[in-house]
């Protein structure tokens, strides 16, 4: 499960070396992003990728959780995710991304070697705009101490194929995973109370 990402100056660059357009609405906001907030994304709307926001999580049929992820392992099967898996893909760039552990302490995560994380996503129109979802896969052994969950990440190559491939998408909801370096703030500061 992925449920906070941070966007820095170095993603949005990497954003405008990588698309083609920037639409009038990708503020890219940088800081720390949550669910329902504005994210850019990139997306294959035009010819070419596209960088606009769009907001985190499609609305609840029933109750009032958001629907922020979905198993990359199942989307195309889900009848309220099979669509949008299927001709409305989009990524979403970031530096690192959160998760909680079971002692409810925020461990970050990101990729040595790789300023940028691309996390493979989708979208869908609602009355209020478009609003997106991460895809998340079976976590590897740098997550899985943290968290049974991961966000399918796509090395920069497969951002365009993603987008705009729709033969490849089976097979793209399989990419191997990369290792993820871990950081824990709490631990960092462990040591000063020593």
């Amino acid at each position: 499960m992925c449920c906070t990402i941070y966007f820095d100056r170095e993603t949005e660059e990497d954003i405008r070396a990588l698309v083609k357009e920037i639409s009038d609405s990708a503020a890219m906001r940088s800081g720390i992003l949550r669910p329902s907030d504005a994210v850019t994304v990139i997306s294959g709307r035009k010819p070419g990728l596209l960088a606009e926001d769009m907001r985190w999580g499609f609305p609840p049929r029933t109750g009032t959780q958001l629907l922020i992820n979905a198993r990359a392992e199942t989307a195309l099967e889900k009848a309220t995710f099979s669509d949008s898996v299927r001709s409305r893909r989009c990524v979403i760039a970031a530096s690192r991304f959160y998760e909680w552990d079971a002692d409810k302490n925020k461990v970050s995560f990101f990729s040595p070697g790789f300023p940028v994380i691309y996390m493979a996503g989708f979208y869908r129109r609602f009355p209020d705009g478009d609003r997106f979802i991460v895809l998340t896969t079976a976590a590897n052994e740098s997550v899985l101490p943290v968290h049974d969950r991961m966000p399918l990440s796509l090395p920069r190559e497969l951002v365009l194929p993603w987008i705009t491939d729709d033969q490849a998408t089976e097979e793209l909801l399989k990419t191997p995973q990369p290792a993820f370096r871990v950081y824990r703030p709490y631990e960092q500061l462990s040591l000063f109370s020593l």
